[in-house]
């Protein structure tokens, strides 16, 4: 056993620097529900103003929790009808922003079909949508507590199919993750130099028969030197203006699904590199 104790004491120090395969924290395994079950949180458009023959009226926010680990807000919605004296409201159409869990995957869209109110804005009107989305990893047991220091990487899909993620279309998309520590506020991602990452700035990684908008997503973040307790999470956050061109793109501005969070193991430096290899060299000569 003596001839052994360098290589051991090597191993031993291997460890301790975290040069070892990276842990994965968070996936379908321990977290199988982390997108159901299906529900919604939906914006209804305001009661029209009183007194109005037949118009458009944009507003409206909503907020509340979605499935077991979800927190989602929800701001911008528009309602086409009338409101006369003496007489009910009538509303003819109506579309409001809607944050979803459905089918294995979160959705930010806009509910019904939009089509009529939106032909309904005129040219230089556009429907303003903001959607977010917030998760926290607190499952009993399977809890996911930063470490000081440390690296990890969330991975996920993104659908984009809908188009509605292109900056060409005068939408003016926006999407971003932030990952959260125990007090909910966002930790460092060193390659965005800041917390908030942009995903539609993200070069992804292609899904066969998928278009450039969609694919998987990599991210890393870095905690600082002391980080709270408490269950760390997730934040995505979207916003999206819809102008009357945006006719006949579908109701989905993205899909988020497939979400995994791993602990990253670091590069060993050239120091441990060679104490490693003195290591080794020193067992071979025993």
């Amino acid at each position: 056993m003596k001839c052994c104790a360098p290589l051991l004491a090597a191993a031993a120090l291997a460890a301790t620097l975290g040069i070892s395969d990276g842990q994965t924290l968070v996936d379908g395994t321990n977290y199988s529900g982390l997108f159901g079950p299906n529900s919604q949180v939906t914006v209804t458009p305001p009661t029209l103003a009183e007194g109005t023959l037949l118009d458009v009226h944009l507003g409206g926010s909503k907020s509340g929790d979605l499935g077991d680990y979800w927190y989602a807000q929800a701001t911008g919605g528009a309602v086409l009808g009338s409101n006369l004296p003496l007489a009910p409201e009538v509303r003819l159409a109506e579309t409001g922003a809607q944050v979803a869990l459905n089918n294995g995957g979160l959705d930010f869209r806009i509910s019904n079909n939009p089509d009529s109110v939106l032909g309904s804005l005129g040219v230089g009107l556009g429907l303003a949508l903001t959607w977010s989305a917030t998760a926290t990893f607190d499952a009993p047991g399977e809890e996911l507590l930063l470490l000081p220091g440390t690296i990890y990487q969330v991975s996920f899909d993104v659908d984009g199919s809908n188009g509605l993620l292109k900056s060409t279309l005068g939408i003016l998309p926006t999407f971003g993750l932030e990952m959260l520590d125990g007090n909910g506020n966002p930790i460092n991602c060193p390659a965005e130099d800041g917390t908030l990452v942009n995903v539609i700035g993200l070069e992804l990684l292609g899904i066969v028969g998928s278009p450039p908008e969609s694919g998987r997503a990599v991210v890393q973040f870095q905690t600082g030197a002391s980080v709270p307790t408490g269950p760390a999470g997730l934040r995505f956050t979207g916003s999206a203006v819809l102008p009357a061109t945006a006719l006949n793109l579908g109701t989905n501005f993205a899909r988020v699904s497939n979400i995994s969070v791993t602990q990253v193991v670091p590069e060993p430096s050239a120091f441990t590199l060679g104490l490693l290899g003195a290591a080794f060299a020193f067992r071979r000569r025993r």
